[in-house]
């Protein structure tokens, strides 16, 4: 620049109250994203427990809002919380009557500047959270005795042991079981948490005639059966 007389000015490089603008094309990228229920075991939800999932950004977001995370197939009763900053964000919502399945989720977000990221629909670690309403069906409870070596399993005496044997239509939490109307040790079967074994041994102490037991069991999401 140069005044009317043609004498040049000094040439500016940085503005004399230091402000500056940033040119920034970069989208923020999500590194973390992941998800869990409050349920006892957090890859599973049933009605009422709540699936939170939490995002870490490379860079500062925009405040974001319910509209940004669509979880359970709709971004209605969406709470949304900010973590230690403007990286760190999570959402939230109660399971109530929503599809069974794996939790489907979607997030959507820009930074400061309004530069999208891609839309984020599956985790970055972790396990998927599945949603579970159906509660576990015995399909097998046989019972026996080991009196005369095995040769007469439906009778006891004394120091027999007596030997439950369930197996249900899913995986379940260990279940509690009684025989005579005693606890029972148990273990898992050979089908992993479908199959359980249960046992006791006779005492002189137990009622005479049939033997009872009764199971209390619950799937992973905690549906009784």
């Amino acid at each position: 620049y140069e005044d009317p007389a043609g004498n040049a000015g000094a040439t500016l490089t940085a503005t004399t109250d230091a402000s500056d603008v940033i040119f920034d094309m970069t989208a923020p990228v999500l590194g973390t994203v992941t998800i869990a229920s409050d349920n006892t075991f957090s890859n599973w939800a049933t009605t009422n427990d709540k699936i939170t999932l939490t995002i870490v950004s490379d860079t500062d977001l925009e405040e974001m809002t319910a509209g940004d995370f669509s979880l359970l197939a709709s971004t209605a009763n969406v709470t949304i919380v900010e973590g230690a900053n403007a990286k760190n964000w999570s959402a939230w919502k109660a399971v109530d009557g929503h599809t069974q399945g794996v939790a489907a989720f979607s997030i959507t977000y820009e930074d400061f500047v309004g530069n999208s990221g891609d839309v984020i629909t599956s985790i970055t670690t972790g396990k998927n959270v599945t949603v579970d309403y159906n509660p576990p069906t015995i399909t097998k409870a046989d019972i026996a005795s080991n009196n005369g070596s095995g040769t007469r399993p439906e009778l006891a005496v004394p120091g027999n042991v007596i030997t439950l044997t369930v197996a249900v239509d899913e995986n379940i939490q260990e279940p509690t079981i009684t025989i005579a109307t005693n606890p029972a040790a148990v273990v898992k079967g050979v089908d992993d948490a479908k199959e359980w074994i249960a046992t006791y041994t006779m005492a002189e102490s137990n009622e005479e005639g049939r033997v009872p037991f009764t199971i209390s069991f619950s799937d992973s999401a905690g549906n009784v059966g």
